[in-house]
């Protein structure tokens, strides 16, 4: 294709004219503001900004809502020049000659140079040598636009290229819909009745659109594959394809459980019936588990938390870990699965999309005494346990026992609290506090608000929580 003739092809896809906009935004389009607001603080900032998150989450989506809110605020609409890589139609701008040519003709031609200016790679790894030429863009003072960049593959964006621009580069992850958006964009009550149903349908937009089973399961499945495809195969290229498929299969119904990769690989084996300590190349099966795992995370696929030990020791001899999957859209759900795994995926999730750093809480003096995750922001920490419903003390004391137990017997000196989907529960301990989960969704989204914007949190206040005091639950300053 010549030059001119791809031209025609970017402008036609850029949404610059009326007719074109329309297309701009999918129907049934819901604005991510949180997302929208930590772009917009980042506008005046000499920095790539990289918005990565797994497919099908809504990276593409905020990124269009980001350029048609710059539109709405008086910027030209030439002054910003979007380019999808996935598009058949303008596939040869993938060539790197070409979208040297496409760059230059627009900075030189369209950009009115009185107003910012900005250019958007959405999916930018299927550009040649995409990393050398984002770094030309950006030091190039010639070319004084603003660059965004979007991806699915944490390593490739995140590790490869910001050690190569320390100091230039931040990342907006991006999550699959929250509880209130999954109640917004659905149209349902936001109350504690309707989180079962979150649970089980999932956050992927639009996943949430398709109403008829077959068709769902169906579009979960090219989400999956396209998943494996594109951000593992072709960037990883892994010598036993059948053994990563099985080790999805087996994540999507193993999530939230205690796992070590000895017993994954036994397991995943007898699926696909390899003998045991079967090697591929120079590698054990254990081996390419334990490598495949890692492929998962950084398409964000799953995550797994690493385990906070008092002796490291401890640690390295459990070998055991947790696996949460990006989205529950994703899991293989049973009728026979806890409840409380989908909970807690759910909670951690949320950790997550709130900034916090999570890990596992291994207590080295009994050792089963285990805590879900031990979270930390700045200064700050909790220890948080998750449970699907405690329901009478009475007539669940082995339960009671185990779920407060853990948190009032362990020895760090933090704020504890036990989450679940009572209403109300007064805590036989009075260093442990129970949350409702709607109680923890508004913790946890004021603490990310409150540190977004000044870097601490402010001091709590305000109706009980629980029964040990009558502020909302806060951090420790430690």
């Amino acid at each position: 294709m010549s030059i001119e003739a791809l031209k025609q092809k970017i402008q036609s896809r850029a949404f610059w004219e009326s007719v074109a906009e329309k297309t701009l935004l999918p129907d049934r389009n819901m604005t991510r503001s949180s997302y929208l607001s930590k772009l917009a603080r980042l506008q005046d900032v000499n920095v790539v900004t990289s918005i990565m998150g797994q497919r099908r989450c809504g990276k593409s989506v905020i990124g269009r809502q980001y350029i048609k809110k710059l539109w709405d605020n008086g910027i030209p609409r030439k002054n910003v020049l979007y380019i999808n890589f996935f598009l058949k139609p303008i596939a040869d701008v993938r060539e790197e000659k070409n979208f040297i040519a496409i760059v230059e003709w627009w900075m030189e031609q369209l950009v009115d140079r009185a107003q910012p200016s900005l250019l958007v790679l959405d999916e930018v790894q299927e550009l040649e040598n995409w990393d050398k030429n984002v770094a030309s863009i950006f030091e190039d003072a010639s070319m004084p636009c603003r660059l965004i960049i979007t991806g699915s593959n944490s390593k490739m964006l995140s590790a490869d290229f910001s050690v190569k621009r320390a100091g230039r580069y931040t990342t907006l992850q991006v999550f699959p819909f929250s509880f209130a958006e999954f109640c917004q964009f659905t149209e349902t009550g936001y109350v504690t009745n309707n989180i079962e149903k979150y649970l089980l349908a999932g956050g992927m937009p639009e996943v949430l659109k398709v109403h008829h089973e077959e068709q769902r399961i169906q579009l979960i499945s090219d989400i999956i594959n396209s998943t494996v495809k594109d951000d593992i195969v072709l960037r990883y290229n892994p010598s036993n394809p059948g053994l990563l498929y099985a080790l999805i299969d087996f994540c999507r119904t193993s999530f939230s459980q205690e796992l070590s990769v000895k017993s994954i690989s036994n397991t995943v084996l007898q699926s696909i019936k390899l003998p045991r300590g079967n090697s591929t190349g120079t590698q054990t099966t254990s081996s390419l588990v334990s490598t495949y795992i890692g492929y998962m995370q950084d398409a964000y696929f799953l995550y797994s938390p690493p385990t906070y030990s008092h002796r490291a020791k401890e640690i390295l001899k459990r070998s055991v870990d947790k696996m949460y999957l990006g989205d529950l859209c994703l899991s293989d759900y049973k009728a026979q699965t806890q409840k409380g795994r989908l909970l807690e995926n759910m909670v951690y999730i949320e950790l997550l999309r709130n900034n916090f750093k999570v890990q596992r809480y291994l207590g080295y003096r009994n050792k089963n005494l285990e805590i879900d995750f031990f979270v930390q922001k700045v200064s700050k920490s909790a220890l948080i346990q998750v449970c699907w419903q405690l329901g009478d003390s009475s007539e669940n004391r082995a339960l009671w026992k185990r779920e407060f137990g853990n948190l009032h017997y362990t020895n760090k000196d933090v704020p504890k609290f036990l989450v679940s989907l009572d209403d109300k529960i007064d805590s036989p301990y009075r260093d442990v506090e129970h949350l409702n989960i709607m109680q923890f969704l508004a913790w946890a989204e004021e603490s990310s608000s409150l540190s977004d914007h000044t870097g601490y949190f402010s001091h709590p206040g305000g109706k009980s929580y629980g029964r040990i005091s009558q502020k909302k639950p806060h951090f420790n300053n430690n």
